[in-house]
């Protein structure tokens, strides 16, 4: 994967997590699954969980405010 390289050169504090699903994937590739599978690969990379959360939600809020 090329997290590793993008988190070097941006810093998880400029990452915001995203997936959609594209219409024909089949039924067994839920957003859940690529969420936990990309928040495994973070955590895998030595990331600490300041840092996960932030990727995974945190930024997200930053910018587009708390609903």
């Amino acid at each position: 994967m090329y997290l590793g390289p993008i988190i070097e050169a941006f810093g998880f504090n400029r990452i915001i997590f995203a997936s959609s699903s594209p219409s024909s994937a089949k039924h067994d590739s839920v957003p859940a699954n690529w969420y936990e599978l990309a928040r495994e690969a973070v955590a895998e990379l030595g990331i600490d969980q300041e840092g996960v959360d932030a990727i995974f939600g945190g930024n997200a809020k930053a910018v587009y405010g708390s609903a």
